[in-house]
């Protein structure tokens, strides 16, 4: 596919502004529930433009009545769309968190696969467009040079959520609210986002059902059954619906499990049986999962610090508690740079020597040979009083996508957007659930339930992700190595983390509109 010239993007992009204008200014109003006025989008529900089945029957959104983006047709004379996204090649733990979400050069039989193809060939056909992907490890790189040069070589830009911040405030990325034709009332977009990322009115990131790396990012604990049985321990499903799956439960579950089954007198990863399995990442996790934050917003929407409480320490000693049990708890981390710690968790989970491990969703499928059965759950909570399981979602593997600080004609962009993530919650995300539930993964019924309770209830920590004055990085890796003291590192760290949060704020209102 050969790639239109800057040139030729500009003559487009002047074109296709009045088209979109004039097509904006015909078209017909309301909320557009349960069909289509444009009538390009009134297929069945489960049928797509091949007759393949890719419609709501099963998953996620069942039993939902479709709704269609209100948004005409407009041709935009085989422009070709383009998502800049990371690839990584060279790091051999992170190539599964490579996007599969946003385009498929063919169909080739692989569910996922087939259902973005005709995704975008369903959109390309509305439009008139082609849809292309440029998958760099450099994507940040590549992103800063393009804006820097004054390149519209790219519509949209898939960005990890760590590197947000950076990004915004160096101007290399736009606010996302401004954008035209996309509508985040709509239950395609993923409004937790808002809620939690967003500073002074401004978002530079959003996630919603056009991307299912935003699914695998999302972090959960998963059971052996072999293990589970064999130390004749009571049901992890029926603790998680009576509401008593707690850090505390976890913990109780995992003593005792533990054995040193080569008799060398040591609890080591390759050799031996832990009763949990655990990251540097579950730290910040569980501190989400239990209800609290590092940050969160004021009503200004401005970041402001809410480490420091009761709760807070709470959280933080039941963390420590798990992280420190060496003769119970493995942290994966500890043995990062002499094994793939995904390798060897997966293989010791296979080998039914872990009864729990702290998972991103991803690493499910892994486990797809596995022999012993296992079980899905949500994140614990503090106490059974807390009445929501929350689920916090990885920002170093998770991605949302934004808009370049250079990218022409934004009516176009939101438009295609804005149609691409309506059509994946129909398509995209029943396929996520049928991979994950009725293929090769999850092999009980409740599976499905715990699923749901995972995504149906996200966070983010503002104070993690922006890392206000290094404190989110030093507590997780202080904490998985060694016993600290948090409420005297964070009196010693508040004022750096506060004096960060004036900068970025500053930061954030000096960004040109």
């Amino acid at each position: 596919m050969l790639k239109i010239n800057l040139n030729l993007k500009k003559i487009f992009a002047i074109i296709t502004l009045i088209a979109v204008t004039l097509a904006v200014l015909t078209a017909c109003g309301g909320d557009n529930s349960g069909e289509n006025p444009n009538g390009l989008n009134n297929n069945d529900p489960g049928e797509n433009p091949d007759g393949e089945n890719a419609g709501n029957d099963g998953g996620e959104n069942a039993g939902e009545e479709r709704i269609y983006p209100d948004l005409p047709a407009v041709d935009f004379g085989g422009y070709e769309f383009t998502f800049l996204t990371r690839d990584w090649e060279s790091v051999v733990d992170w190539e599964e968190w490579n996007h599969r979400d946003l385009y498929a050069e063919q169909l080739n039989g692989d569910n996922l696969n087939d259902v973005v193809y005709n995704r975008n060939k369903k959109i390309e056909e509305k439009y008139n467009i082609t849809i292309n992907e440029v998958g760099v490890e450099d994507r940040n790189g590549v992103i800063r040079r393009t804006v820097r040069s004054g390149d519209d070589d790219y519509d949209v830009v898939s960005v990890h959520l760590m590197d947000v911040a950076a990004l915004a405030q160096d101007g290399t990325i736009t606010d996302i609210l401004k954008v035209p034709n996309l509508d985040f009332d709509k239950p395609w977009w993923n409004s937790n986002t808002i809620r939690d990322l967003s500073v002074g009115g401004r978002l530079f990131v959003m996630q919603g059902d056009l991307l299912i790396l935003h699914n695998d990012a999302m972090e959960a604990m998963i059971f052996n059954k072999s293990v589970l049985q064999n130390n004749g321990l009571e049901s992890p499903y029926d603790i998680v619906k009576s509401g008593e799956w707690t850090f505390e439960k976890l913990y109780d579950m995992s003593r005792g499990v533990s054995k040193d089954l080569n008799g060398d007198g040591r609890m080591y990863i390759l050799d031996d049986l832990f009763g949990v399995i655990l990251q540097a990442d579950t730290d910040i996790s569980f501190l989400v999962s239990g209800g609290a934050k590092i940050a969160s917003k004021d009503e200004n929407d401005m970041p402001v610090i809410t480490y420091g409480s009761e709760r807070i320490y709470r959280i933080t000693d039941e963390i420590m508690r798990l992280m420190l049990d060496e003769e119970n708890v493995l942290n994966l981390h500890r043995y990062n740079g002499q094994f793939g710690i995904y390798d060897e968790q997966v293989k010791m989970f296979s080998e039914d020597r872990a009864l729990f491990s702290w998972i991103r969703m991803r690493i499910v499928e892994r486990l797809r040979g596995m022999e012993t059965d296992f079980g899905l759950l949500p994140l614990p909570k503090l106490d059974a009083a807390q009445p929501d399981y929350v689920t916090h979602m990885n920002p170093h593997t998770g991605a949302g996508v934004s808009i370049p600080a250079t990218a022409g004609n934004l009516e176009r962009t939101g438009m295609i957007l804005e149609d691409l993530a309506a059509e994946s919650r129909y398509t995209l995300q029943p396929a996520y659930y049928e991979l994950n539930l009725e293929g090769k993964f999850f092999r009980d019924p409740e599976s499905r339930e715990m699923l749901d309770i995972i995504l149906k209830n996200t966070a983010y920590d503002i104070g993690y992700i922006y890392n206000f004055g290094n404190f989110a990085y030093t507590i997780v890796y202080y904490g998985m190595n060694r016993n600290i003291n948090h409420a005297s590192q964070f009196e010693r760290m508040e004022p750096r983390m506060q004096t960060d949060i004036e900068r970025t704020i500053e930061a954030y209102e000096n960004i040109a509109d």
